[in-house]
């Protein structure tokens, strides 16, 4: 008798188990490297509902007024993928920083889930200076802007780019991933010239950064 109960219940905690809803994430932590210039990102936090009923989604409530969820819809049927979407602008913050969204649905039962958002925002290239000029009639001589990487993160330049063929930038490794020079040399300085030297590196590697040197003849 003992046994048959034990078997109904066991029966039945099973059968509950899979008509219950269930989303299921692909990953709840994200993590991203970003400099102050790129002013924000958007992550993506996946997931599929594996469960044999729908699933809605009540409320996204995010830990900080810079960082905003949103959903394409909000009821996924069984099998159907979907993805919460958040946007961190970073305004004047930097450093490492965390934020979280809390997502509730429509089964008490599960409990919320929280989504972590982690950002280091650190510039690891130093530029100096990042603006060489001369005036009309100075001799055409090379100008050298120091590229340094900060310490223990290296950033490897691939290449460089110069908008304006009068202004000729030529790149230099001192030490691959640690230090680099770029010399700018004018064709002359008759006339009023302006033009930027595009630097493209690996930092981060999710997202490679292109810095921007501004070169003037005034």
């Amino acid at each position: 008798m003992h046994i048959r109960i034990l078997f109904g219940l066991a029966t039945l905690l099973l059968l509950t188990s899979h008509s219950r809803a269930q989303l299921q994430w692909d990953n709840l932590v994200q993590q991203f490297q970003r400099t102050p210039q790129d002013e924000g990102l958007e992550a993506r936090f996946t997931f599929r509902n594996t469960g044999a009923k729908a699933v809605t989604i009540k409320s996204l409530r995010a830990s900080c007024g810079c960082t905003t969820p949103r959903l394409e819809k909000e009821t996924y049927v069984p099998g159907e993928a979907g993805a919460v979407v958040a946007r961190f602008v970073f305004g004047d913050r930097k450093g490492p920083q965390r934020k979280t969204i809390e997502v509730r649905t429509d089964d008490d039962s599960a409990g919320p889930v929280l989504l972590d958002l982690r950002v280091l925002i650190h510039d690891p290239l130093t530029i100096q200076p990042a603006l060489v000029y001369w005036k009309r009639g100075d001799a055409a001589t090379a100008k050298t802007i120091q590229l340094t990487a900060e310490a223990g993160q290296p950033v490897r330049i691939k290449r460089i780019i110069a908008s304006n063929p009068r202004l000729a930038a030529k790149l230099e490794t001192v030490k691959a991933g640690e230090h680099y020079t770029v010399a700018v040399t004018p064709t002359d300085t008759t006339q009023k010239e302006s033009g930027e030297v595009f630097v493209l590196t690996d930092f981060p590697a999710d997202a490679p950064r292109t810095y921007i040197l501004q070169v003037r003849v005034k």
